[in-house]
């Protein structure tokens, strides 16, 4: 299957700026695909300068939940209402299995821990969520100054470990589903993440390579698709779930170091 597109809507363009690599350089401040740069509170402009040279993007793709939309919150109250429901016993080690998949490999991990069956806690999963959404949703702080910030010079993707219509409805109530032109979600490509499928898909979909297009994400799940599919990657950590293997590293997408970069696209 094929990512949802918006009917009318025509990409724009990246602006060039100097001549430079055809990818994120190496530089100072930058561990490349080995590792990832510190996040120390607020960064300068000069920071992005030395994670990506001269190079910008021609496209981005963010994640969703817990980078633009605070769902990871809706999520866990979700979640926990299903595992004390069927009497799941989750481990330590479940956490980073549970943080960034799909709805598909949570019900799988909460059915090994209880005696119900994962199509059980799957129904359950999509009736808890949806009651706990209904309740409203927040943007994460800066998502909305990012979002207009980059739709305005370049195309923008969303690639999410949600089902399509749970995506659509959630970027919708959000606000945001308007800036983006394409959307990827675990049921319109084979593999959801931490497989690379998405993130090409929406590199492609947006008429870049994935060379030139830029991935956001909080999860290690997600860093690790975006890479995999040959993107550049500023990561924005959920805390306590770091994230490897970026060019940059974020607390925040209010960081003005961001703002000031993406004005020079």
């Amino acid at each position: 299957m094929t990512g949802r597109t918006t009917p009318g809507r025509v990409p724009g363009t990246a602006r060039r700026g100097p001549a430079g690599p055809v990818g994120p350089t190496g530089s100072t401040g930058s561990t490349g695909s080995t590792g990832s740069t510190g996040s120390t509170g607020s960064t300068s402009l000069e920071c992005f300068h030395e994670a990506f040279g001269d190079w910008t993007p021609k496209a981005v793709v963010f994640d969703c939940d817990g980078l633009l939309l605070d769902t990871e919150v809706v999520w866990q109250r979700a979640q926990d209402a299903v595992v004390a429901a069927h009497g799941a016993r989750l481990r330590e080690e479940d956490d980073a299995g549970l943080h960034g998949s799909t709805i598909e490999s949570a019900a799988e991990i909460i059915a090994t821990r209880s005696d119900s069956t994962a199509v059980q806690i799957l129904s359950d999963l999509h009736t808890a969520f949806d009651r706990e959404l209904s309740g409203g949703i927040r943007l994460m702080p800066g998502a909305l100054e990012v979002i207009e910030l980059t739709a305005a010079r370049v195309p923008l993707g969303c690639a999410s470990n949600s089902w399509l219509a749970s995506l659509e409805d959630k970027l919708t109530a959000g606000g945001l589903r308007q800036h983006l032109a394409v959307l990827e979600a675990s049921d319109t490509v084979e593999r959801p993440k931490p497989a690379p499928d998405m993130y090409a898909a929406a590199a492609r979909a947006l008429g870049h390579d994935a060379a030139d297009t830029l991935a956001f994400e909080d999860s290690g799940t997600g860093a690790r698709a975006a890479r995999e599919a040959g993107l550049a990657l500023i990561a924005v950590p959920t805390p306590g779930a770091p994230v490897s293997a970026a060019e940059l590293v974020l607390d925040s997408l209010l960081d003005p170091g961001l703002a000031a970069w993406i004005a020079t696209w």
